[in-house]
């Protein structure tokens, strides 16, 4: 890419600092403030919209091309023994090639390899360093398979032996293997590498080099005589970047977040469940595309002046034919804001970062796909290692951890999702944004960023709450802070779908950082068994709904099911014509809401992903349906979880799939009350009709009415 970059920070308040950090190909780019409208360029909609906002990041700026360090590895200060020793730890390779990666390797002060343990390009141990032949193993290791490896150092004989030993009867190793060699192991002045061959420094600073795809487990560094000189212990420590080392070994620290607290060689061991324990899950996962910060200097700093007014920026930047937006959230200041607040699903842009999704042999998953989008911004993702929760690492695991440091290519104000060729995430939220605007609404932004960061507090100075369109990956601070404020007579719209739905955890000394554990619910890969445990909280991970918490609980509804053809429309209950809600479809005439055009999907308000109503799920007994979508396209699935097995009605056509989108309406307690839309695609409706459609109707109904005094047929005290 000639031009992009990131900004350290999502959510700032007025008197608060963030800062840009800029990679130009160009000697220079032009920046410029902009609050961001609508970024849609779709003909049927709104078109772009965004106001330039005098600042003083405005102005050229000199450009430098910046390079992305990907690839995790752990760094310990920890330099190679003078004397004789030996090195015993467990390896679990995924990946050889393209060429040699090391696993357990001390280096010189410069930083090159001197001496350690190495996987050859074609799957052999090796044993070596700089200027030295290597040891090299007589068969490939399996791959996925622990094994035990021990090198013996004999410097008084110029020696070296390599010992081989699968935890499980190899073909290729039928029994442990010894073999030894002459080898005059030089001296270590430098540091000890896991998962790195060696290290070279950039403009950007320090870089791994001959990164491993794999785990490692129970590193030691023993005496002659077996005695114990240092060990690292990976099971402690896992929710953090540290390595804890024990005996006489110096702690150190990991690079660009390996996953952590993962299955060892003790695995399953003597347990019959999944949590976490010492001698079960004591091993790191490292891959050569892990990337959690890519480290660039500070282009722009910048103190948001007070009284800026609270709502969705964005740092332009331009070089010829280039252009690129760096958004950011401007939020009210601490405890004050407008009755109305939207909250920005910012947990779900990081998740679905750099979604890419990459389908190969022609696989057309929806009829509207396009993998043509910005290729060029899909190749650069690619090759530098920054796709998003739902892709997996070039060893085929999982990508679990996501990070706001580095560019992110769909969190823009033009971006199309390739699935369905329309906005997603980000840019889909701007949809309500500009529908809000043009009806002159006073309202401040906020963020799910804030709300795990300060609970209830960031939610507290509002009446009225709208979330985004896809709310789908929530904190259990930002749980606990949503039921808490609803249950002091908050009111929430939620216009979207899938919402509230993955256990998300946010790392501690690495806020930037959040975690995702896939092991239930419908998704894109699936981790490993015993794997489930997300490392940066220690909670179990995969769905809400399977620790307790469905999304029916607080807000009637949840996800049904999906597809990418075409929305359509909702078909009112018979409760909808009671004076209790009639109002909410005050100037909508008929059964039918939603029948018009749609931004996303083409058509209709009900579609993309769906939730509904469901008792035996939790929804509570006095929420009303009043309103039912018709029914799906065979293009349209259920929700894996929403079946104990597979059948043959699961499409979309078939009723008993229960593929269904519902609006619901339910009053809480001290005069609180729950709005549910049950579609992504409902505020891509909003702007048919000179921003008067039905849905912007029932929209504009609802919050005035929330933003106003009693609602009607709530409960008397």
């Amino acid at each position: 890419m000639k031009l992009t970059g990131y900004s350290d920070r999502w959510s700032v308040r007025p008197g608060e600092e963030i800062t840009f950090h800029v990679h130009s190909v160009t000697p220079d780019y032009e920046a410029q403030l902009v609050r961001l409208i609508h970024g849609d360029e779709n003909p049927r909609g709104p078109g772009f919209k965004e106001t330039e906002v005098a600042s003083s990041l405005d102005g050229r700026h000199a450009g430098v091309a910046r390079t992305i360090r990907k690839g995790s590895y752990g760094l310990v200060p920890h330099a190679m023994p003078e004397g004789s020793f030996s090195l015993d730890t467990w390896i679990w390779p995924t990946l050889p090639g393209p060429g040699r990666q090391g696993i357990v390797v001390w280096t010189a002060a410069s930083g090159a390899p001197a001496f350690g343990l190495f996987l050859a390009a074609d799957g052999h141990l090796e044993v070596g360093g700089e200027g030295l032949a290597p040891l090299r193993a007589p068969q490939p290791l399996d791959r996925r398979e622990w094994v035990r490896v021990m090198i013996e150092v004999d410097r008084g004989k110029g020696a070296v032996a390599l010992t081989i030993e699968p935890k499980r009867w190899s073909p290729a190793y039928p029994a442990p293997l010894r073999i030894a060699a002459e080898m005059r192991v030089p001296p270590g002045d430098g540091h000890l590498l896991f998962a790195a061959g060696g290290m070279e420094t950039i403009a950007e600073g320090a870089r791994a080099i001959e990164v491993y795809n794999g785990k490692i487990a129970r590193p030691r560094v023993l005496a002659p005589d077996g005695a114990l000189l240092a060990g690292w212990d990976f099971f402690r420590l896992a929710g953090t970047a540290e390595i804890a080392g024990f005996a006489r070994a110096h702690d150190g620290h990991t690079v660009n977040r390996p996953a952590r607290l993962m299955t060892g060689p003790g695995w399953p061991g003597a347990t019959n469940a999944t949590t976490p324990l010492p001698e079960t899950h004591d091993a790191i996962h490292f891959h050569d595309d892990d990337v959690a910060d890519v480290g660039w200097p500070v282009s722009h700093r910048w103190t948001v002046p007070a009284g800026l007014r609270s709502g969705v920026y964005a740092l332009r930047l331009r070089s010829g034919d280039a252009e690129d937006h760096l958004p950011f959230f401007v939020c009210p200041p601490r405890g004050e804001g407008a009755p109305l607040a939207v909250l920005m699903p910012t947990m779900s842009y990081l998740a679905y970062a750099n979604e890419s999704l990459d389908v190969r042999d022609g696989v057309q998953v929806s009829p509207l796909q396009n993998m043509n989008i910005t290729p060029e911004r899909y190749r650069y993702v690619a090759e530098n290692g920054l796709k998003s929760l739902y892709d997996t690492h070039r060893d085929g695991s999982g990508i679990a951890y996501g990070s706001r440091r580095r560019p992110i290519v769909d969190f823009r104000p033009r971006a199309r999702c390739r699935t369905f060729d329309a906005p997603h995430q980000f840019a889909a939220d701007l949809h309500l944004i500009e529908w809000l605007t043009a009806k002159g609404y006073a309202f401040d932004v906020i963020t799910d960023d804030l709300l795990d960061a300060e609970g209830d507090a960031a939610l507290a100075p509002h009446r009225v709450v709208v979330t985004g369109s896809h709310p789908e990956y929530w904190t259990a601070r930002m749980l606990d802070a949503r039921d808490a404020w609803l249950d002091a007579g908050g009111r929430l719209l939620y216009l979207g779908g899938n919402g509230f739905y993955w256990v998300t955890g946010v790392a501690e000394d690495q806020p930037d950082v959040i975690e995702v554990r896939r092991y239930a619910g419908t998704r894109t890969w699936a981790g490993a068994p015993g794997e489930e445990t997300v490392s940066v909280t220690g909670e179990r991970g995969g769905l809400w709904r399977d620790r307790g918490r469905p999304p029916n609980d607080r807000v009637g509804i949840a996800f049904t099911g999906q597809g990418f053809d075409r929305g359509v429309p909702f078909r009112r209950t018979e409760a909808s014509f009671s004076p209790d809600y009639a109002w909410i479809f005050a100037g909508v005439d008929g059964e039918v809401v939603g029948a018009g055009p749609s931004l996303v999907l083409n058509h209709g308000a009900a579609g993309f992903e769906i939730d509904k109503a469901d008792v035996g799920n939790g929804t509570p007994p006095h929420a009303v349906v009043l309103a039912s979508s018709e029914r799906f396209t065979d293009a349209y699935w259920s929700a894996i979880e929403c079946f104990p097995q597979i059948n043959p009605w699961m499409g979309g056509s078939d009723q008993r799939s229960g593929i269904q989108a519902d609006i619901l309406f339910m009053h809480g307690p001290n005069g609180g009350a729950v709005f549910s839309a049950g579609s992504i695609i409902w505020s891509a409706t909003l702007s048919a009709a000179n921003h008067d459609s039905d849905t912007a109707r029932v929209t504009r109904n609802v919050i005035d009415a929330f933003l106003g005094g009693p609602l009607p047929g709530a409960p008397q005290a």
